[in-house]
């Protein structure tokens, strides 16, 4: 294995001596996505979710809600922040909880980056980008029903001292492991933008699969059909990508990995029958 990692290293090495221009083109993109497009809206909904799961924010979750799914009051608090901020702070926030199946339940994107920049700035289609997104928050909830003979009660008690000041660092370090992922998978989507075979849409898709935020950039420019493109972007950011993926077992390494990605290939299955349906629905009225 080390020898393994010690070749691949090597490799990237001589990879960004060669194609410097390249990989430097790349970074660049990467980090005005970040800069202008994601870290805007994720810094405050971060820090904000943070500092609301520590306080007695559950104390105003219906009785209704947390007995259809199964779950203490606390934790639906945690799905509603997770929905409110998107991944991979819900990781964070479940950092220490017992149920590992919300893990699995509350992969919820950004909602601000996918309805406003990626519905009104990179698609400029507001109602393609809310049929995505509710057909997201659907799969999701679904996941959590499906889930719900599994919860395992526990206690959680408050235990920060000044909060303001632990949110708020706790949010530099979610951001940090999200823009340090990004341009590792950066240095991937150069190497494989160079390398690929195939068309404009599955080059466009595989690189979603890598990095969703780059993905869906790419897809938004595509000469396909605004539902094809709608169908696309939601897998991707059903799927989460694999930099969420490293984000999210960088952020809890006791994750299992396999099992993750398991639960998020049901998740995206899941999303597509019910962004088909509402797709149907929606061109047929």
């Amino acid at each position: 294995m080390k020898k393994a990692i010690i070749f691949v290293v090597l490799f990237f090495e001589i990879f960004i001596m060669f194609y410097s221009k390249e990989v430097i083109k790349e970074f660049t993109l990467t980090i005005n996505l970040c800069l202008y497009a994601l870290m805007p809206t994720m810094f405050f909904q971060i820090l904000f979710s943070n500092i609301l799961i520590n306080t007695n924010l559950y104390k105003y979750i219906p009785n209704k809600i947390s007995s259809i799914f199964n779950i203490s009051k606390y934790e639906g608090s945690i799905i509603l922040l997770s929905m409110f901020s998107g991944y991979p702070n819900n990781i964070k926030l479940l950092n220490n909880s017992k149920n590992e199946y919300l893990y699995y339940a509350s992969n919820y994107v950004n909602p601000l980056f996918l309805i406003v920049t990626v519905g009104s700035i990179y698609l400029k289609n507001f109602q393609i980008s809310m049929i995505v997104f509710l057909s997201h928050i659907l799969s999701n909830i679904i996941m959590l029903y499906i889930f719900k003979n599994k919860y395992v009660y526990e206690e959680y008690k408050n235990t920060k001292q000044n909060l303001y000041t632990e949110s708020l660092i706790t949010t530099i370090k979610t951001l940090v492991i999200i823009f340090s992922n990004l341009l590792v998978i950066s240095l991937l989507v150069t190497f494989l933008k160079l390398v690929l075979p195939f068309n404009s849409i599955i080059n466009s898709f595989v690189l979603g699969i890598l990095e969703f935020s780059r993905g869906i950039y790419e897809i938004s420019f595509l000469n396909i059909s605004i539902y094809l493109k709608g169908l696309l972007i939601l897998i991707i950011i059903t799927f989460g990508s694999i930099s969420i993926h490293l984000q999210v077992i960088s952020i809890n390494p006791k994750i299992k990995y396999i099992k993750y990605l398991i639960y998020r290939l049901l998740n995206v299955f899941i999303s597509i029958i019910i962004y088909i349906f509402i797709v149907f629905i929606y061109t047929n009225v």
